[in-house]
């Protein structure tokens, strides 16, 4: 029989199993925030401001000009901080505990729209490694800006120091617990409309019309207490029904 469910149907299936769909989801988030406790590194950030700035004595138009240098600097800037030459430098401050790449990827580059400044921040596995990242990295571009373009090129003022926040950024348990949530929510509501589908007896008269039939009858199943009061009774099994005189 080929069964086709209508919305109805869905949350009449929904109502039928929702303790089960309720304990699994329940389930779910409680697994998805312990495997988030034992599994997933905590994260933390450390972050840093600073403004590029070049120094002039010209005329405003000549000034206008020179901010619009300054903000497109900052693209090179970005390539400059997560280059090798910025990175090694920072690895070896740091005592090469960490390798290139793991710098490369824990470090971003920022910069607000049309603005002369922008932030250095780095991701990690403890607040200090966050803070210590940001500061020599900040450090490490001033000496290789230096070394390449000079001290009258361009200024790097740092507006705001790295930070250190004890407060994790990454995992979020909100979020694992949703997610675990909506996994068992969706696992038992998959399970449900499974057994459903596959349990192909005719439980209502709608199933008869379905299948092109035509109800005749119903035939009640007989309760312990009626069968004992039966006036039809088997009294072995290899002997046919009798009527009781």
């Amino acid at each position: 029989m080929e069964q086709e469910m209508s919305l109805l149907d869905l949350w009449k299936l929904l109502r039928k199993y929702y303790a089960r769909i309720i304990g699994m989801t329940v389930v779910g988030a409680v697994l998805a925030v312990v495997f988030m406790m034992l599994f997933v590194d905590r994260q933390y950030v450390s972050e840093a401001q600073l403004l590029v700035n070049q120094s002039s004595d010209q005329d405003t138009a000549i000034q206008y000009t020179e901010i619009q240098t300054n903000v497109n600097l900052v693209n090179t800037y970005k390539d400059i901080i997560s280059g090798n030459a910025v990175l090694e430098g920072v690895n070896e401050n740091l005592g090469n505990v960490f390798t290139i790449d793991e710098l490369r990827n824990a470090i971003t580059v920022e910069q607000s729209p049309n603005s002369q400044a922008f932030y250095i921040s780095a991701i990690m596995d403890s607040p200090t490694d966050a803070q210590n990242v940001v500061i020599n990295v900040i450090t490490e571009f001033e000496n290789t800006l230096r070394e390449f373009y000079g001290e009258e090129v361009s200024s790097i003022n740092l507006v705001s120091a790295a930070t250190y926040n004890p407060n994790q950024v990454s995992p979020s348990l909100i979020i694992y617990a949703l997610i675990g949530g909506i996994l068992g929510f969706i696992i038992m509501a998959g399970i449900a409309l499974a057994k459903e589908l596959m349990d192909t007896r005719v439980k209502s008269v709608d199933d008869l019309t379905n299948m092109g039939m035509i109800r005749l009858g119903e035939i009640n199943e007989l309760t312990n207490a009626q069968v004992k009061k039966n006036r039809y009774r088997i009294e072995s099994d290899n002997t046919p029904l009798r009527r009781r005189v």
